[in-house]
């Protein structure tokens, strides 16, 4: 068929021009409509809620918020699971945060949200519980010797020989820690269930008489008895955090007496293993390790160290304003130092920067990290829920 010319300089003919809109509209159609981005609602939320057929109230709403805060999926699996592991607990901010991070460790126990939660909660220091043994293996042993006669000999000498000996071993945790010597947590928490059950054994023994020493007696084993409750949990609530799991929470954990103050306060380490799941190994020419300690003059403290091949960068976060400042000068002051104890390790420190925020100087948000893009949203939907 013929091509009708065009009728004016410069005019497509009609076939043309209809051949040239009908690509301009095949061209139109393959582009992605653009989309219109808004904030995260509150409603959005318990609209997906109710799309997974789970109740919209305000518990499963802030669970839900925590859920996407950490880069979990919002699955109806999901929250069955969290659900679960909050049955019989009082499902408080701590056992949530708790039953969320043990998901993405890929841990479904009851019990362990228990432990973990309780240890979120009360946020104990293995240094005073650690002073608390000491002063608690002192009364037992005074109220052993006031009460000779209420138990056999033989068993006061038993058990007051091993109570020196697990007073001196909590008496040397702290020079260990500052390098001295290992310590075992599996080994420790071993000797304290060993020592528990013994003393509880000792309890069923002891008379129920109404005697000054006979009450003495009692008081000092439950007094201890309940000390290494609180140590054992503490050593629990580690190991369990130490627990592989997705790479955003896949690191080992302890908490440990810290030498260099006086009385020694808590020392609690992050290292981040390589990779994900039981396979992955702490690589130490890749990884993450964060302190978190109080200092002496320039309150709490936490340092983080970004390694990558031999090379390290630093950040030093302090609580307040003036402990940064302060913190400035004396870690200029060290800084060549520092650089050459590292080199000495065939390290180098490409640089470091001093932060003051009262919310990182603390372990907790390097055990639980959320998601920054979404933590202010989300906090308001917490409040809005």
């Amino acid at each position: 068929m013929p091509t009708q010319a065009p009728s004016k300089p410069g005019e497509a003919a009609p076939a043309q021009a209809a051949t040239q809109t009908g690509a301009a509209a095949e061209a139109a159609a393959a582009r992605p409509a653009p989309s219109v981005a808004r904030p995260l609602t509150v409603e959005d939320v318990r609209a997906h809620l109710l799309s997974i057929q789970v109740n919209p109230n305000d518990l499963n709403t802030k669970l839900a918020s925590l859920m996407l805060r950490n880069g979990v999926e919002l699955s109806r699996a999901n929250f069955v699971k969290l659900l679960t592991m909050l049955q019989g607990t009082d499902k408080s901010q701590a056992m949530q945060e708790a039953a969320v991070l043990l998901l993405m460790k890929g841990i479904d126990s009851p019990q362990a949200v228990k432990v973990l939660g309780q240890y979120f909660a009360q946020n104990p220091g293995m240094a005073s519980q650690l002073l608390g043994m000491q002063e608690a293996v002192g009364n037992l042993i005074s109220a052993l010797g006031m009460g000779k006669g209420l138990l056999d000999a033989n068993l006061v000498s038993q058990l007051a020989a091993l109570l020196s000996q697990f007073d001196e071993t909590f008496r040397n945790l702290s020079q260990k820690a500052s390098g001295k010597g290992a310590i075992s947590r599996e080994n420790m928490l071993n000797d304290v269930r060993a020592l528990k059950a013994l003393l509880s054994g000792v309890q069923d023994k002891a008379p129920s008489s109404g005697s000054a020493e006979a009450q003495a007696l009692s008081s000092a084993l439950m007094q201890f008895q309940g000390k290494l409750d609180a140590t054992m949990q503490n050593m629990l609530a580690q190991a369990i955090l130490s627990q592989s799991g997705r790479s955003e929470v896949n690191y080992l954990y302890e908490q440990v007496p810290n030498a260099m103050t006086s009385p020694p306060k808590d020392l609690e380490i992050v290292v981040k293993r390589e990779g994900e799941g039981k396979d992955s190994v702490v690589d130490p020419r890749h990884t993450q390790v964060v302190m978190s300690f109080e200092t002496t003059n320039l309150g709490k403290m936490v340092v983080s160290m970004y390694v990558k091949d031999n090379k390290v960068y630093v950040i030093f976060v302090f609580s307040e304003k003036e402990y940064g400042n302060e913190g400035r000068g004396l870690i200029a002051k060290e800084y060549g130092e520092f650089q050459q104890k590292l080199a000495d390790k065939n390290y180098m420190i490409t640089g470091y920067q001093v932060k003051v925020d009262a919310a990182m100087c603390n372990i907790r948000p390097y055990l639980i990290p959320m998601l920054p893009s979404l933590e202010n949203l989300l906090k308001r939907i917490d409040i809005e829920a």
